[in-house]
């Protein structure tokens, strides 16, 4: 029995070491996550229920529905700005980097060239992107250019809240699809190849391939991105600061959130915001993901 105690208690020094170095290494994540996640969460979730002087209110909701209940106020504008770049990042870049996805697939001419153009504006600094898309579409550069050329008045888009909002969707549009593509164009990949042949001896056209075939192989891939576009819906938004700073009605949740934070330092009202829009999302993520896991899953 002692022998057996003695041998309990005895650990190699090794042993010991590894012990050490792997509650070291839980240890950071976890004090992390204290403090940057749980603390400060749990902080917003009080403050949203306080006034700037540490007093328990509601008043910050008051005034978040006043606002919501004034027509043309800067946060509806934020709202409707940010779920129209989520709509514009589902039904419209993600719709076209899966038929851009597929052709390259299908290995058409250039497609290599193709998928380092679409890639490149993923991996080019977003302040270089729109410096030249500003210098660009500038009523002095190219596009200034080529309307007087043509006899058309050199339009000011980024200073008209008629086309401010729509020219940084298309600039949205333009560089969303590098990573898109790279996913898609990866999961098509692993798509077996005697399927798609045994497809083809049956008849089966370019679009039957896809919706039959294609589509549902490579369905968790789109359901996992659906899936990320749907938690990230309330804070969808465009390079607004680079662009406009949030002027011609271009903010967004995101934009407000920032701008609030660091020009009023009203923390109180973002952060009954931000409580009111996750009660909002987290039912919409849950109905998305019920609704996508509906879907019965292709095996392979």
């Amino acid at each position: 029995m002692d022998g057996l105690a003695g041998n309990k208690k005895h650990v190699s020094p090794s042993r010991r070491g590894q012990t050490v170095f792997l509650v070291v290494m839980l240890i950071i994540p976890i004090v992390q996550w204290f403090i940057f996640w749980l603390y400060v969460n749990i902080n917003s979730i009080l403050m949203a229920f306080q006034t700037s002087i540490g007093e328990w209110s509601m008043v910050n909701f008051r005034t978040l529905f006043q606002d919501f209940g004034s027509p043309g106020s800067t946060i509806n504008i934020a709202v409707k700005n940010t779920l129209r770049y989520f709509s514009t990042n589902v039904f419209v870049i993600m719709v076209l980097a899966l038929i851009i996805s597929y052709f390259m697939f299908r290995k058409i001419k250039g497609s290599a060239a193709f998928r380092v153009i679409f890639y490149l504006p993923g991996i080019i600094s977003s302040v270089a992107l729109t410096s030249v898309f500003t210098s660009f579409i500038d009523p002095n550069g190219p596009l200034g250019y080529l309307c007087k050329a043509i006899g058309i008045t050199p339009p000011e888009l980024f200073a008209n809240s008629d086309t401010a909002t729509e020219t940084i969707l298309f600039y949205c549009v333009w560089t969303g699809f590098g990573t898109n593509i790279l996913l898609f164009t990866g999961a098509m990949s692993r798509v077996p190849v005697s399927v798609l042949e045994s497809a083809k001896l049956d008849g089966a056209s370019m679009g039957r391939e896809v919706v039959s075939i294609v589509l549902p192989l490579i369905w968790p891939t789109i359901s996992t991105l659906l899936i990320l576009n749907c938690t990230s819906i309330f804070s969808a938004s465009g390079p607004i600061f680079l662009f406009t700073k949030g002027k011609f009605e271009t903010t967004t949740i995101g934009y407000w959130i920032f701008d609030q934070i660091y020009y009023n330092s009203s923390y109180n009202i973002v952060s009954a915001a931000g409580l009111f829009f996750t009660c909002l999302g987290v039912p919409f993520i849950l109905l998305v993901r019920w609704l996508i896991e509906k879907v019965p899953a292709v095996e392979y």
